[in-house]
């Protein structure tokens, strides 16, 4: 998407839910304000979610400029990208656990156990997406989310966005009777810990949203006190659940851990996200500056890097959890980890700039100028 097209609020947005993810990965003590700030959801929830818009968004324009054609061809590539930086977290996180076994003769108890076990076998199911141990499940989903994304498009520009809707909730609904999900239920494989029959509500909702803004004139979110109101009655419950051990009366525990179960997209969870990125639409339309934050937005533009360079740091970080002792080294590491975030972006916005600058052949005398005003005029605009 070109750079002027994009809204910052949603690559800002994006952004400081990066952040959020690769702390909550961390024993550091900015855990505190990161884990679930707003209620009993997490960043991954907001991270699917503003995922399944952007693409609703872009893609949508491409089905609608170039068609079906151009749309799938468009898809499979950007599922393709996504394999490749997965396949590049994965075979980085291997080296990082296999090199920390042979030179120090150990690694974290965190680590995937195939990774020092069987590194042959963990590189080859890894490869077909049939591993995905804690940290490498996230990339595989939005990938299969993606693959998923031309028919939910065409349904949507055929007029049938509440079949859509229905049907997304449908598969999550069910998902609800059978909330225990066990990815590794099959050794080795293991298809990690999120359910896709449940997560994929949330990037359609999204994709939902996106398409709607694909038009000339973005909606923006209106506010309806009838609406606000019981969502922040919703919000405050669920930041009540996180923070203040509240409990709806007559909620027996079983019941309760079911509402919050995150693999399987907990009903209260998905009510407390769905109310909370309400109220947030609401004041960032009306005061967009609130959610405009260029730093977060240059992690949200380069988003799958610093997801790839995030779970590399992560995972080489807890093979030395003595750098997060309480005190000040804790604070220390916790800066540097998110300082390098703010790096491996600003490196790969630096390339891809680079890689899209136009090249120029030398003119020899006498040549005629390859360029006529009209296109010199189109590259400057670029």
């Amino acid at each position: 998407m070109a750079q002027q097209s994009r809204d910052i609020r949603f690559d800002s947005l994006r952004g400081l839910l990066l952040v959020c993810m690769m702390v909550n990965h961390l024993p550091s003590a900015l855990r505190i304000v990161t884990d679930q700030p707003l209620g009993v959801f997490s960043g991954a929830e907001g991270f699917v979610f503003i995922s399944g818009l952007l693409c609703g968004w872009v893609y949508t324009r491409k089905l609608r400029s170039g068609g079906p054609e151009a749309l799938h061809e468009a898809c499979r590539g950007r599922a393709q990208t996504i394999y490749g930086w997965h396949i590049g977290a994965f075979l980085g996180c291997l080296i990082l656990v296999q090199a920390s076994s042979q030179l120090l003769g150990f690694c974290s108890y965190t680590s995937p156990k195939l990774f020092y076990t069987h590194p042959v076998q963990a590189a080859l199911l890894g490869s077909a997406m049939l591993y995905q141990p804690g940290l490498l499940d996230f990339l595989p989903m939005y990938c299969a989310f993606v693959l998923a994304l031309p028919l939910v498009l065409r349904a949507l520009e055929a007029g049938w966005r509440w079949a859509v809707l229905a049907g997304s909730f449908s598969l999550w609904l069910a998902v609800q009777f059978f909330p225990s999900f066990n990815g590794a239920v099959l050794p080795p494989i293991n298809v990690g810990s999120f359910n896709l029959f449940a997560w994929q509500f949330l990037f359609v909702s999204g994709a939902v949203v996106g398409n709607a803004r694909a038009g000339s004139r973005a909606p923006q979110t209106p506010f309806n006190p009838w609406v606000a109101v019981p969502a922040l009655a919703v919000a405050a419950a669920g930041f009540g659940a996180a923070h203040l051990g509240w409990r709806p009366a007559g909620w027996s525990t079983p019941f309760f851990g079911i509402m919050l179960n995150k693999p399987a997209l907990g009903g209260l969870r998905l009510a407390d996200f769905a109310c909370v990125a309400y109220l947030v639409a609401v004041v960032g339309g009306r005061f967009p500056s609130l959610l405009s934050w260029r730093p977060l937005a240059l992690l949200g533009r380069q988003s799958l890097a610093v997801v790839t360079g995030q779970t590399l740091l992560v995972m080489a970080l807890l093979e030395f959890p003595a750098l997060f002792r309480p005190g000040l080294g804790n604070w220390a590491a916790t800066a540097a980890s998110i300082g390098i975030l703010f790096a491996i972006a600003a490196v790969r916005e630096a390339t891809a700039r680079a890689a899209e600058r136009p090249q120029f052949a030398p003119v020899r005398a006498g040549q005629a100028f390859p360029l006529s005003l009209a296109s010199a005029h189109d590259i400057r605009a670029t």
